[in-house]
């Protein structure tokens, strides 16, 4: 179900690992608060191969939205395939933490009118280079362990993505606990997480420079307006960025007072006292060891938005500068994050990665349509998808003034890839060229460099926030 790099409540709080979010990554978004509007269904009987013997019978299997008398259930299932204590994700409702993007969409499936399989997704916005796109931002998916391996899930997620084309939203993502899942619905891996732990004392820049501004400490609800204004303006640009509502920043100001005296914004001001980056964090004295020389503190990075090098450098500066911190976790990194290429060794930032957001297209011309282009072209794709079969033929991209046209065609493609492939190439993750020799795209070589030259980001895409 989802992995836990931050955290299984994640799953319920943040990380569609399609789990559920950490409490700020112990508690992953997978909760489902609200259901969704329409209280509809499917009844099925459960497969033949279920039939041991004459005399057994089938059990009747229902896929539908949940009710609100429902919703306990549905969060006990999470909170049951994630690990997550009853009590800690509890409080992580209470919060409001299911609505910072506004009501869940649900689906599950009932087995003799027993939850067996849950899913849900929130409604929100990414940066598609540039553009904000509707998405579905799944979270919350687990089967309990006695209902696994009869075709609930496959049921579930079909039906969802049926649901989410009808909402309008071409594009469906989620962080995985296990990749392996996801895939075989057509996901596709569209971004790195990176992260550091590091000592600050070991970490100096190869070109040490004054900031010609200056570095103000705030309290988190001081900060708040900066913090929007320049997360709205980092998103330019950016793909897979979330657009955060005004509820998100919300529930972030209720999670940072309950460790007010530990949790700081450091905001990066210009020459004119304009903001120009800012650092989320919190502390801790948590690393004591009698008699041991150097910091006892612990610092987490949880928010990092700098929109130019000066401001990168001077907030880098500020972090340095906690002598007494041993050390720094900062696990929402850029893959591209210029910090790499800044220090004197850069092997201190001690940088992990792994897979992070998986992208499924839903609508393959309306995602096509929807996507900034940095570059004009054509090129005809011929795509494959055995889960959403509207999706299964070829289309016709061409942009023209980075406006892109897309026409359902009945030629062959020049390219042809499974819906999946097509995934990492729309985010930018991958390039057709790099597909092509993993043996996920097949065409000629013109036709493969005309796609590397449309699909081509500035930036490497990056998710900051679980769901």
């Amino acid at each position: 179900m989802q992995r836990s790099r931050r955290s299984a409540l994640r799953a319920s709080c943040g990380q569609s690992r399609a789990r559920p979010c950490s409490r700020a990554r112990r508690a992953r978004r997978g909760n489902s608060t609200h259901a969704s509007g329409v209280h509809e269904s499917w009844t099925r009987a459960a497969p033949a191969a279920r039939v041991a013997s004459e005399g057994v019978r089938l059990m009747a299997i229902e896929i539908r939205s949940v009710t609100t008398e429902e919703l306990g259930a549905f969060q006990g299932n999470v909170a049951y395939a994630f690990a997550i204590s009853r009590e800690s994700y509890e409080q992580y409702l209470a919060d409001g933490a299911e609505s910072f993007f506004g009501p869940l969409g649900t689906r599950a499936a009932f087995v003799d009118g027993e939850l067996a399989t849950t899913l849900a997704w929130h409604r929100f916005r990414v940066a598609f280079n540039g553009p904000l796109v509707p998405i579905g931002a799944v979270t919350g998916v687990g089967t309990l362990p006695q209902h696994r391996r009869q075709g609930l899930l496959r049921q579930v997620m079909t039906r969802s993505l049926s649901d989410l084309r009808d909402e309008g939203r071409p594009l469906a993502m989620l962080w995985a606990s296990f990749g392996a899942i996801y895939q075989r619905f057509g996901y596709g891996l569209a971004s790195l997480e990176v992260g550091y732990r590091f000592d600050p004392r070991g970490v100096a820049l190869r070109e040490p420079r004054t900031y010609a501004g200056a570095i103000r400490v705030l309290r988190p609800e001081a900060a708040r307006g900066a913090m929007e204004r320049l997360y709205q303006r980092g998103l330019e640009g950016r793909t897979l960025l979330l657009e955060r509502p005004v509820s998100w920043w919300d529930h972030q100001l209720l999670e940072a007072s309950r460790h007010a005296s530990r949790t700081h914004v450091a905001v990066a001001l210009d020459a004119d006292e304009e903001p120009r980056g800012y650092v989320r964090y919190r502390t801790a004295e948590d690393m004591h060891v009698d008699f041991e020389p150097g910091g006892d503190q612990s610092m987490e990075i949880s928010d990092f938005v700098a929109l130019d090098l000066d401001a990168h450098l001077a907030l880098w500066e500020f972090i340095r500068a906690h002598d007494l911190v041993k050390q720094v976790k900062f696990a929402h990194a850029p893959e591209d994050d210029p910090i790499l290429d800044l220090l004197l060794e850069p092997r201190e930032l001690r940088r992990a990665t792994g897979d992070a957001m998986w992208l499924r297209v839903i609508d393959v011309a309306a995602a096509l349509a929807a996507r900034g282009y940095d570059e004009d072209g054509a090129v005809t794709l011929a795509v494959r998808d055995d889960v959403c079969p509207w999706n299964d033929g070829s289309y016709r991209l061409r942009v023209t003034d980075g406006v892109a046209r897309v026409d359902r065609i009945e030629a062959a493609g020049e390219l042809t890839m499974p819906v999946a492939a097509l995934a990492s190439l729309l985010s930018g993750f991958r390039s057709a060229t790099h597909l092509a020799r993993s043996g996920r795209i097949e065409g000629d070589a013109d036709a493969l460099r005309r796609a590397d030259r449309l699909f081509a980001t500035a930036r490497r895409p990056h998710v900051m926030d679980g769901f």
